[in-house]
């Protein structure tokens, strides 16, 4: 098998005192889904935030314990938690981006979406604004803007939330991550757009080979996208294992207890009113 493209290992993190995340460890491999899932408050953002080494900026978060250890190129690893600030703005965006959940708040209100992404482009690598306008507009194109050019010259309030969340993708992508983020990326949206950005995603993906780490509560996200997933609660780790090996036999209470709040088509037939949900057992998870 593969090596693991990213290992955690017993991560810990602190709000003073609070545990956000208490030992968390797990792998993702090349070119696989990772699926981190969990009630809301679980610690699955401030996962992804603390991988980024985002947690830490403007807050009172700190990293106790663990490592984020990151598979370079050339075989050898090399842990994210360690790096200097400066080291880690060269890491984002080349090795490891992140698509947030509200792209309106992630996307500057006064910068047209061409710009921003054009200045992504910039940062990280050594090209021409023209080469890197060419760059965007095609990046554009592969999210499957309509009239991406003109998109190019809009702001992100003149979008829909699904037209904003393709331009966080495409400004995610553009300098080939080998590690793409996605918080909640379809919270926001309706049904059909959240089929299409799904589908979007996995074709990006089959596209450049890049592996998706995604943090969701939708158990339906994760039966439709990810290879593997990850279960947490109260900010520690559940289990984890394959999609399939999981939703064909949860191992710990709490997973069954999420698969069983799922609504399923025609599960209302002959009644007249839904049935009370039995909570699990909190001392049996």
């Amino acid at each position: 098998m593969d090596q693991p493209l990213l290992s955690v290992r017993n991560l810990t993190v602190k709000f003073g005192e609070f545990k956000a995340i208490d030992g968390l460890s797990f792998d993702l491999y090349p070119g696989k889904t990772l699926a981190v899932v969990g009630e809301s408050g679980s610690g699955k953002s401030v996962t992804a935030l603390s991988i980024m080494r985002l947690v830490e900026l403007g807050t009172r978060a700190k990293v106790a314990e663990g490592e984020v250890l990151l598979r370079r190129d050339d075989g050898s690893t090399i842990d994210l938690l360690k790096q200097s600030e400066r080291a880690m703005r060269s890491i984002r965006g080349n090795d490891i981006s992140m698509v947030f959940q509200e792209p309106l708040t992630s996307l500057n209100p006064v910068y047209t979406t061409g710009d921003q992404v054009i200045e992504t482009i910039r940062q990280h690598r050594k090209t021409t604004r023209r080469d890197a306008a060419k760059r965007a507009l095609e990046m554009f194109e592969k999210v499957r803007i309509p009239r991406p050019d003109k998109v190019m010259q809009d702001y992100p309030h003149q979008l829909s939330g699904g037209m904003r969340q393709r331009v966080m993708i495409a400004m995610a992508l553009s300098c080939d991550p080998r590690l793409l983020i996605a918080d909640e990326p379809t919270t926001a949206l309706d049904v059909t757009i959240q089929a299409q950005m799904l589908g979007l995603m996995k074709s990006l993906q089959q596209e450049t080979g890049a592996a998706v780490m995604l943090i969701t509560h939708d158990m339906g996200v994760v039966a439709e996208v990810a290879d593997d997933m990850v279960v947490m609660r109260n900010s520690k780790f559940v289990e984890s294992g394959s999609v399939y090996d999981i939703f064909e036999k949860p191992g710990a209470a709490y997973t069954r207890a999420l698969l069983a709040s799922v609504p399923r088509l025609g599960s209302m037939k002959g009644k007249t009113e839904p049935e009370r949900f039995d909570l699990v057992d909190r001392e049996g998870m």
